[in-house]
């Protein structure tokens, strides 16, 4: 199921990863496209989820590509399961090569979540040829209480059973204060309502590498947008962390009451991010 978004996709395909895995993705251009920024979506979702995004970049005139991580929405692999972390920052490596090609330039890269992670981690390793680099609400400590059971099952399956499959206890109701936006999410037969334990003490695994690493993404163009009511990954870890990085070329906007997904909020205030975010955008435009 897709976000609704005036603007469908005029292209969409995939590649393969490096290991063989097929990644799917999506191209959404306007008339005339000026910058290009690649959308990396967060845990146990999909691309096709960011159409408000969509929506709000192609008017100001970027070319946006969306696509599935790997064992997630319509791309290949076990569901929710990595061998190594680092195996989300190969793909993105690829998906930026091929944004490149396919995009116009200057190229931005937006994480939402996991996909924040997944986008700052990859900062930290690689930030050539891309102009700046956006996040909301970054994973970077989770909120949701995993149990102890569940925190020592995933511990030590993580090594015997790899692809061992949980629930993720993960409560719908939390993503955000629209209730729409809740309901779409919870039939949403893409979204994986389970996670594997490898999956999980890898995630976890590059929270600590990414927090001890803060001071090493000074410098870089960085948006960091984050809803203090937030339920599911800790508001306060993340402004934290953000003060870690410091530095002229990082900005910090935090919403009040805001839940998890932000850009899927009630429509004042999602409007009221998407703005921040294209203004943020527009102003790094030669």
């Amino acid at each position: 199921m897709t976000t609704a978004t005036r603007y469908p996709a005029t292209e969409s395909g995939h590649f393969n990863a490096s290991d063989g895995v097929q990644i799917q993705y999506r191209v959404h251009r306007p008339e005339s496209a000026h910058f290009g920024v690649v959308v990396v979506h967060g845990f146990a979702e999909h691309g096709n989820r960011y159409g408000h995004v969509v929506d709000a970049l192609v008017p100001a005139g970027a070319a946006v590509l969306t696509y599935d991580q790997r064992g997630h929405g319509q791309s290949g692999g076990r569901r929710v399961f990595v061998t190594r972390f680092d195996e989300y920052l190969d793909d993105l490596a690829q998906v930026l090569a091929l944004a490149k090609g396919k995009l116009p330039q200057p190229l931005f890269v937006l994480g939402h979540s996991m996909g924040g992670l997944v986008v700052l981690s990859y900062a930290l390793r690689d930030r050539s040829g891309v102009a700046g680099w956006a996040v909301s609400n970054p994973a970077l400590l989770n909120r949701v209480v995993v149990p102890a059971w569940k925190e020592t099952l995933a511990q030590v399956m993580s090594s015997v059973i790899p692809g061992l499959s949980l629930p993720s206890g993960l409560p719908p109701e939390h993503i955000s204060r629209d209730a729409d936006e809740v309901k779409q999410y919870d039939k949403d037969s893409l979204n994986n309502k389970n996670a594997t334990a490898r999956w999980y003490t890898e995630y976890i695994g590059a929270q600590k590498r990414l927090i001890a690493g803060a001071e090493g993404l000074r410098g870089l163009p960085l948006l960091v947008q984050i809803g203090d009511g937030d339920l599911i990954i800790d508001p306060v870890a993340s402004q934290q962390f953000a003060a870690r990085v410091g530095g002229d070329a990082l900005q910090v906007h935090v919403y009040a009451g805001l839940y998890h997904e932000i850009f899927n909020e009630q429509p004042a205030d999602r409007e009221r991010v998407l703005a921040d975010l294209v203004s943020w955008l527009t102003a790094r435009l030669p």
